[in-house]
């Protein structure tokens, strides 16, 4: 993949699970999100992705796998130039 001359590794997690909602999305790579308020934790696992991702001057984001329907699952993108 290329972006503004640059070029970059394009990685992307898909999974059949339950979706990320718009709202969700964003707000998931912010730390002490937890979309369950259950679960134990700090909610610093998508923000410590962004945090390495951003230190290889990479992006993450979420799209749905089904466009316009995230209830289908979801698809986590990850590009990091290639020359770091």
């Amino acid at each position: 993949m290329q972006k503004e001359g640059i070029k970059y590794l394009k990685i992307e997690f898909k999974d059949n699970g339950i979706g990320v909602t718009y709202a969700a999305k964003e707000i998931i790579f912010q730390g002490g999100y937890k979309r369950d308020k259950k679960v134990r934790g700090m909610g610093l696992r998508l923000s410590l992705v962004k945090k390495i991702v951003e230190s290889y001057n990479g992006e993450i984001w979420v799209e749905d796998k089904v466009p316009g329907d995230y209830s289908k699952g979801s698809n986590f993108v990850v590009i990091i130039p290639e020359t770091v």
